[in-house]
């Protein structure tokens, strides 16, 4: 009697039911085992969004030398073996932009020798790559679920998309800097030679494409190496050798097109030489004062060519010497219009975040790029419909100790680009970056509810709750 009690007594074992339905498919297309396969799957979605789309953007306007016609004809001379020329009539050397653009579409140039169907094709596959690359760093933060949603959100967000139907440095632009802050976070949990190696190579090659986003390569950079090294048996060594590693292959990166450029122009050229035209844009009448108030002045910049035209010719030798010019004449009007810079300022920031006259923004876009008003006004209305999921974003990853200063990071030094130069939207790159990791984790909440646990693969914590 005593087995048959026993065996009354006994508690049924428990069947487990496996979870049923879109929830559980996504949980399983998110999980560790196949996250590699489901993060493949929406970067070639997000390679054949950027093809398609890609047919609706018309070709840059005749008789303006935008950005993506200096590219474009710019890798023609390279090809043609006539260096870094000047793509229109005198062909002088030119340095306006930095050359890893220019290199990237060598090979489509090469395919299609006039013409911008393949350099575009190109910048659609880079940024393709970029989507792969934002689903790392959301795995890196905060594990396999939210790196497919941080993919899934960079595949879709027009912020990002439209970057990638024209063939200009913001494509490599996000690839290179989201490719600088995984291996940051990297840093934090595993500062391996080989992950400092890489990170030292990329901030490079991120200076090679924007060198004002190189300083925010090192904002990211420096402070992971500090973190780790703080906790090294010796902080002070640790950190000296990890910040020469990475410094060092950055600048030898970067050393052979500053010295091709010391050659051309017989003066210092680290990057480019855009700067003194875009302050000039920056700092000037219609910028200061009227309805373009801290906008970009469209018109001042010609004035201020004229001027320099009318200089003694050993003045305006090299394009060197004309960005040279130009700063001083930013900088000058700025100093003598110093009472208007809290105005300005304003300003700026009010039409980079989108929420000062976007449809003069969309015009211009029609104007300079000649793109289609409703591309224009997806990439604003895309800013404010995933800014309140980025704002719980933030919450959530506050909530789970999830590391947000490197995407703090990202955002002040959008604002403050913003602020000292000019509130285009080009400039807000970097946000667009942190507004789709934070928005991902907003959309894994709300998608699938809170994580069961701390994910392995992440420098983050677990859910308060």
């Amino acid at each position: 009697m005593a087995g048959v009690d026993e065996a009354v007594d006994a508690p049924s074992p428990v069947r487990t039911v496996a979870p049923a339905g879109w929830r559980a498919a996504l949980e399983r297309a998110t999980s560790p085992a196949r996250f590699s396969s489901s993060l493949l799957l929406v970067g070639l979605g997000g390679l054949a969004l950027r093809l398609v789309l890609g047919r609706f953007e018309p070709l840059p306007p005749t008789g303006l030398v935008a950005d993506e016609t200096w590219y474009v004809r710019v890798a023609h001379s390279v090809v043609n073996g006539k260096g870094f020329v000047w793509p229109v009539k005198p062909f002088a050397q030119t340095a306006l932009h930095g050359p890893l653009t220019v290199l990237l579409l060598a090979p489509a140039t090469l395919l299609q020798p006039y013409g911008y169907t393949a350099q575009r094709a190109t910048m659609a596959l880079v940024g393709a790559l970029g989507v792969v690359v934002i689903g790392l760093v959301g795995r890196e933060l905060a594990g396999p679920r939210v790196g497919v949603a941080a993919a899934v959100v960079a595949a879709l967000y027009p912020g990002l998309w439209v970057n990638d139907l024209v063939a200009t440095s913001e494509s490599p632009a996000v690839l290179l800097l989201a490719v600088v802050l995984f291996l940051s976070l990297r840093v934090r949990r595993d500062p391996a030679t080989g992950t400092l190696v890489g990170l030292g190579l990329a901030l490079g090659l991120l200076a090679l494409d924007r060198g004002e986003l190189a300083i925010l390569g090192v904002l990211l950079a420096v402070p992971a190496i500090v973190a780790v090294a703080r906790t090294s048996a010796a902080p002070a060594a640790t950190a000296v050798r990890a910040l020469l590693v990475v410094g060092v292959l950055a600048v030898l990166v970067v050393v052979p097109w500053s010295a091709y450029n010391q050659v051309r122009f017989h003066q210092t050229v680290p990057i480019s030489t855009d700067l003194g035209q875009t302050l000039v844009g920056a700092n000037c009448p219609q910028s200061y004062y009227g309805p373009l108030t801290g906008y970009n002045g469209d018109t001042c910049f010609l004035a201020v060519l004229y001027a320099y035209h009318n200089l003694p010719a050993p003045q305006r030798a090299t394009e060197a010497d004309a960005d040279r010019y130009f700063r001083h004449a930013a900088t000058t009007y700025a100093v003598h219009h110093w009472h208007r810079w809290p105005v300005v300022g304003l300003l700026r920031e009010a039409w980079l975040w989108s929420v000062w006259r976007p449809a003069w923004t969309v015009r211009m876009a029609s104007v300079y790029l000649g793109r289609p008003a409703w591309i224009a006004w997806s990439q604003i209305v895309g800013f404010w419909l995933l800014t309140p999921l980025a704002l719980y974003g933030f919450v959530l990853a506050r909530r789970r100790r999830i590391p947000v200063a490197p995407l703090v990071t990202l955002v002040a030094f959008a604002a403050a680009v913003g602020l000292l130069v000019v509130g285009n939207l080009r400039y807000r790159l970097p946000a667009e970056l942190a507004w789709v990791l934070l928005a991902a984790i907003a959309v894994d909440r709300l998608v699938l509810g809170a994580p069961r646990g701390a994910p392995t693969a992440s420098v983050g914590g677990g859910d308060l709750r």
